[in-house]
């Protein structure tokens, strides 16, 4: 589940891409966080950095607890990942996230 260094940004249309997002945050409020994972990962791959940011959330420890209701486990190095793609985009939140989370 980590970004793909190789692969050229996936080009998405912004509207496209805003119902990816909006979907996305759907599913993490119910708790359907592997369901999420694949929609914020594809709007991660297009370089939008508020998806990288929140995909690197569903795998942070600091932001899941040790286990959540649904079995899903944290990754600290997918979440770093994720965090250092998010901040490479842009993401001041992503990089204060990233020295958070290497503490």
């Amino acid at each position: 589940p980590a970004p793909r260094e190789a692969a050229p940004a996936r080009r998405i249309d912004p509207d496209e891409l805003a119902a990816l997002l909006k979907r996305a945050k759907g599913l993490l409020a119910i708790g359907d966080i592997t369901s999420a994972r694949l929609l914020l990962e594809r709007a991660a791959d297009a370089n939008e950095a508020e998806a990288a940011l929140m995909l690197a959330g569903t795998y942070d420890p600091q932001v899941l607890g040790s286990q959540d209701m649904r079995s899903v486990t944290p990754d600290p190095e997918a979440a770093q990942l994720w965090y250092r793609k998010a901040a490479q985009l842009g993401s001041g939140d992503a990089q204060r996230r990233l020295s958070q989370l290497q503490r």
